[in-house]
Formats: C-alpha cells, sequence, structure tokens
C-alpha cells in the first residue's frame, strides 16, 4: 500500500494554529448566544467545558510537539480528528442536536481524514463519525423555543440521511483524488531518485579518474620492489609464496584501474558478457577467492535449483560480487560463505561472513555513498556498497543487508 506520509504532510504548527481558530470560533458562538438568546446556564457551562477542552488540547499539542517532530506522523493525525469528531459531537449534542445548523461541521475532520490517512484509518473515523450522528439523532438538548426550528419526522430523518450519504460520498471522493496525487507524486520521487543516484555515480566516475591517475606511481614503485625481492635468493627462499601472493595481488588492481580508465561506450556490447549458471558460478567465486587469503576459509553451498538458473557473467556482476566478498573478507572471523538458492519466484546468491556484522546505522544508511562504519572513514567513504547496490539494481535485481550471527549480504533477482 502507498505510504501516505511519503508525499503528503501536514505541518504541525499549521495544526495546531487551525485547531486553536476552531476554539475562537466555537467560543465566539458561545458568546454571542449567551447574549443573545435565552439559554439554559447549565447548557453555557456544559458548552463552555467541551469548547475548553478543545483550548486544553491545543496546548498539550503545541507543548508535546514543540519537543519532537515538526511534521505530524499519521497516527498522530489520527488521533487529534478522533478527539475532534467526539467534542464537536458533544458540543453539537448539547445545542440543539441535528436541528443545530452547525451540524455539518462534523465534514471538516472527514476531509482532512480522506486526504492524510490510510484506508483503514480512514474507515475507523468514518465509523465514528456515523456512530455520533446516530447518538445526536436520538440524544441531544433542543433549542430555546423562540429559535428552535420546527420539523416534521420525515424532515428530520431527511437530515440525518443527508449527512450519513454526505460523509461516505465525500470521504471517497476525497480520497480517491488523493490517492491519484500521492501516485503521482510517487513517480516524481522515484524519478527524483534515480537522477540523484545518476549524479552520485557521476561524482564516483571523477573519484575513479582520480584515482586511476594517482595510484599509477605508487603501484609501479610497488611493482619495482616486487622484483628487488624476487631477485633476492634468501627472501625468496622463505618467502616465495608471499611474493607469488604480492605479484598476483598487483597485476590485480592494475587491471581494476585498466578498466576503470577504459571508455565504457568504446566496448562492444555483449562482448564480455558468459552464460554461466547459479551453482557454477557460485563455485568459481569461491575458487578465484580461496587461495588468496591465509586463515580465511571459503565455501559455497547451492540447491538443485540452482543448476537450472543461467546467469549473464557480465563485468558489472563481477565487480560487484568482488566488492562484496572484498568486503566479507576485510571483516571475516575465520569463514565466509557463498550460498546459492532457487524459489518459485526468485534466485538469489548470499555472501554470510562470521564477522561482528553491520552496525545498526550502517543498516539504516544502507544504499547512501559516503557512509562507513570502518575505523578510517576518509579512505574507505562507503562507496563499495553504494556501487555494488547501484550495479545490481541496474542488473534488475536487489540487494538486502543482514545482521546472521556475522553479516549477510544477499543479491535477489525475480525469475
Amino acid at each position: 500500500m502507498l505510504n501516505n506520509n511519503n508525499f503528503l504532510f501536514i505541518n504541525s504548527s499549521d495544526f495546531t494554529r487551525i485547531r486553536f481558530i476552531a476554539f475562537l470560533g466555537q467560543a465566539l458562538a458561545l458568546g454571542v448566544t449567551y447574549n443573545l438568546v435565552t439559554v439554559d446556564n447549565t447548557v453555557i457551562i456544559a458548552s463552555s467545558l467541551v469548547a475548553g477542552s478543545l483550548l486544553i488540547s491545543n496546548a498539550l499539542t503545541y507543548y508535546l510537539l514543540k519537543q519532537g517532530n515538526k511534521v505530524l506522523s499519521e497516527n498522530q493525525i489520527f488521533y487529534f480528528l478522533f478527539f475532534d469528531i467526539l467534542q464537536i459531537s458533544i458540543l453539537i449534542s448539547i445545542n440543539g442536536g441535528y436541528t443545530n445548523p452547525f451540524i455539518f461541521i462534523i465534514l471538516a475532520p472527514l476531509a482532512i481524514s480522506a486526504t492524510y490517512l490510510s484506508i483503514e484509518k480512514i474507515l475507523m473515523i468514518v465509523s465514528l463519525a456515523l456512530v455520533c450522528f446516530a447518538v445526536i439523532f436520538n440524544f441531544y438538548i433542543e433549542l430555546p423555543e423562540d429559535i428552535r426550528p420546527i420539523l416534521n419526522d420525515n424532515y428530520s430523518l431527511g437530515i440525518m440521511t443527508s449527512l450519513f450519504i454526505s460523509s461516505i460520498f465525500m470521504v471517497f471522493y476525497l480520497f480517491y483524488f488523493s490517492l491519484n496525487f500521492k501516485k503521482t507524486q510517487a513517480a516524481y520521487q522515484l524519478a527524483s531518485n534515480q537522477l540523484q543516484n545518476e549524479k552520485e555515480l557521476l561524482k564516483i566516475g571523477g573519484l575513479a579518474a582520480a584515482a586511476v591517475h594517482e595510484l599509477g606511481t605508487p603501484l609501479n614503485t610497488i611493482n619495482l620492489i616486487i622484483n628487488d625481492f624476487e631477485k633476492d635468493k634468501n627472501l625468496n627462499k622463505y618467502h616465495s609464496k608471499d611474493i607469488t601472493i604480492l605479484k598476483e595481488q598487483l597485476e590485480r588492481c592494475k587491471k581494476i584501474l585498466k578498466d576503470l580508465s577504459t571508455n565504457p561506450q568504446s566496448k562492444k556490447p555483449g562482448a564480455e558478457v558468459t552464460n554461466i549458471s547459479l551453482d557454477a558460478y557460485a563455485q568459481s567465486l569461491t575458487e578465484q577467492f580461496v587461495n588468496n587469503y591465509n586463515g580465511i576459509e571459503l565455501d559455497f553451498r547451492t540447491d538443485e535449483g540452482s543448476k537450472t538458473i543461467i546467469l549473464s557473467q557480465t563485468p558489472e556482476l563481477n565487480i560487484a560480487m568482488n566488492n562484496i566478498i572484498q568486503n566479507a573478507i576485510s571483516f571475516a572471523s575465520s569463514r565466509i560463505d557463498i550460498i546459492t538458492e532457487v524459489s518459485m519466484n526468485n534466485y538469489l546468491i548470499k555472501i554470510k561472513d562470521d564477522g561482528p556484522g553491520f552496525d545498526k546505522k550502517f543498516i539504516a544508511n544502507f544504499g547512501k555513498p559516503f557512509y562507513s562504519t570502518r575505523a578510517n572513514n576518509t579512505l574507505n567513504m562507503g562507496l563499495g556498497l553504494f556501487i555494488t547496490k547501484q550495479m545490481i539494481e541496474n542488473l534488475k535485481g536487489n540487494v538486502e543487508i543482514y545482521n546472521n550471527n556475522g553479516a549477510e549480504v544477499v543479491l535477489r533477482w525475480n525469475k
């Protein structure tokens, strides 16, 4: 269901101001009645108390909202409208009931509810209003004789019937048109988010170009040092395996920088796309990383359905998976699992490590660039998972993160 609060909202100060004006209107009406019409003092006192309850409600509302959010939540709006309908109904019932010409003021809270609330809460508000109409029709204090209208039973029934029908029709009418507006706003919000993401990716492209330029020299220096290590017989005797790993990682860095510096538009579409089964892809990922990191056990698990799913192994998918696994390796204590699962409606790749898991703030800000929980935030900037999320979404997938005895990243596609 559409979340109304994302697209329509009420400013708390405006809402309090309008309700205070409503109190002034009620107080003014009581003052005029007291001075121009002969009304029983008991009715005046009772009416003043009821009107005063709105003033007390407004004062309490102002105090509470001043401490918190400036925008009312849906639940807050619901409670205020619920109170307003009860307050107006009591005031009307002790001042002539359905014969009071101001009875139609109860329609105002109904109109607000139809615009701002969910369908469930709208039905509750409408039900309350209809019950109040029925009570007002049967239990009320009549107006003084000099201003009391003379109505026969059929006309009285017609007034209450019109209130019932007007309430239902007005609420349906306003809800229907506000729903169309909310859908338009939702589409606009989605387009705005996509545009913002594209802008962030352009910024990241600039960072990538700068990284290619700045990292070239230090990588060449590292390459020269590794070559010197290879020539040293004593080092080769005891650290040949480590030197080999350093060379492999250096070549990998060079390849990544080369890919970043290459103009994507110059590549032929599909030139680097290969098809592979889901289970074979999980195995290939494991084999790619399993021998490169001492102390980290990397394994994969697949189900039978994974053999029937064929993936398009694009560069984007490979880079995204590389980012996730590298991130898992940097936090894992001793083990990483790559798991593939296939259900009736979708299939997924799950990367799970046994590290400390994601920080709650990171989960809340997942998908935002430049947000990281690493100790050295200036070096990482949280770009890895942001880029990964964008790449997977461009491949019609979805990325989810959880804490499950460690960090768990799930890449999910619909069949």
